[in-house]
């Protein structure tokens, strides 16, 4: 046996050892309660197909169906899971059980069919820049983080976010990192699907990480053939009458290729910065340079959190900056929590999102 199949054997037996954790409270209560094995005998083929071929973190051969039927089911009973205390003693309090355990059930399947199915949420966000001139206040940019185009988010997919965004009319659009999955399958579909963005002074794009999962040069020039500008520790300068605005971009960090000060170099003096950084780790470098706002994405807000806490996510081991908006002084940085997925394609507790950002003078 080779050390590849070991490690993927150890992983196989880590996965399943965690699902039948999240799912035994569940289904042992849904067997108290029916007073048959049947939720045990119903949970087991849900769960063994996505099991049985996950191969990492990242992959598995399992049919679209399983795949979100096994972790639409997961998320759900997770959810129930932090819910049977609160019912259990709503009930003990004197509310009625029938209705207590079913409000439970229906807010734990909602979520858990979200976690899997539900479509980007679109977040506003003002952002308040001091010296903005005048042709700039209400100045809208569009954007889009982490869309990780592969299996889980085809082209099809990409392009209904696209539409989305163009609908809205904006000023300025950016795509922050993370195009793909990995491998070159999705390249040239992921080109051709931003490739549609539209905005009044064009679409910008920087580097992220699993963008060089691939041949990261063949992936530039697809997209720039499609007329998106990637912006690679380099910036350039749009005109609104007689105001300027610098956007630029950074490479990404993991492969050591970011440059914020050379990102920066031709910037002129008094214009504000919009930075498109995969990394938001880089935001304090940003700030001391600095530079108005800051966009970026990464952590995906942590796919799995406590809703509306973001400090309480995975996206802690990340980075500090989990997602959302942040300021330091006059400098800002929103994190965006993504569109795409990387790992199995389920959130919970951090939906995907678009985000507009709209400039306002301070």
């Amino acid at each position: 046996m080779s050390g590849r199949t070991r490690l993927r054997g150890r992983f196989q037996l880590f996965a399943t050892l965690l699902v039948t954790l999240v799912q035994l409270p569940t289904v042992l209560w849904l067997c108290w309660l029916t007073r048959t094995p049947l939720p045990l005998a119903v949970a087991v083929p849900v769960s063994f197909p996505y099991l049985r071929q996950l191969q990492s973190p990242w992959h598995t051969t399992a049919p679209a169906l399983s795949t979100y039927l096994a972790l639409g089911w997961w998320a759900a009973c997770a959810v129930f899971d932090v819910l049977m205390l609160p019912a259990a003693l709503a009930v003990q309090a004197g509310l009625p059980r029938g209705v207590t355990w079913g409000v439970a059930g229906a807010i734990a399947l909602v979520l858990g069919t979200d976690s899997v199915l539900g479509r980007p949420r679109l977040r506003k966000r003002v952002v308040h820049v001091e010296g903005l001139s005048p042709e700039l206040d209400g100045y809208r940019i569009g954007q889009l983080s982490d869309v990780h185009c592969g299996p889980h988010a085809p082209e099809s997919r990409v392009s209904s976010w696209v539409a989305r965004l163009n609908a809205l009319d904006l000023d300025l659009v950016t795509v922050t990192g993370d195009l793909i999955t990995h491998g070159s399958s999705h390249v040239e579909a992921v080109a051709r699907a931003l490739g549609g963005l539209r905005a009044k002074d064009g679409a910008f794009a920087c580097m992220g990480n699993h963008d060089y999962f691939t041949d990261g040069e063949h992936l530039v020039r697809e997209l720039e053939r499609q007329g998106v500008t990637v912006l690679r520790n380099r910036g350039v300068v749009v005109q609104r009458g007689g105001a300027r605005l610098y956007v630029a971009g950074v490479d990404d960090t993991w492969t050591s290729r970011h440059d914020v000060a050379r990102a920066l170099a031709k910037r002129p003096e008094g214009v504000p910065t919009v930075l498109l950084a995969h990394d938001p780790d880089l935001f304090p470098e940003a700030q001391a340079r600095s530079v108005e706002l800051t966009l970026s994405g990464h952590t995906h807000g942590g796919q799995l959190g406590v809703p509306g806490v973001r400090r309480l996510s995975l996206a802690r081991f990340v980075s500090r900056w989990t997602a959302g908006l942040y300021r330091q002084g006059r400098s800002w940085l929103y994190v965006n929590r993504g569109a795409g997925t990387t790992g199995p394609p389920a959130r919970l507790g951090a939906p995907a999102e678009l985000a507009v950002i709209t400039l306002r003078r301070a």
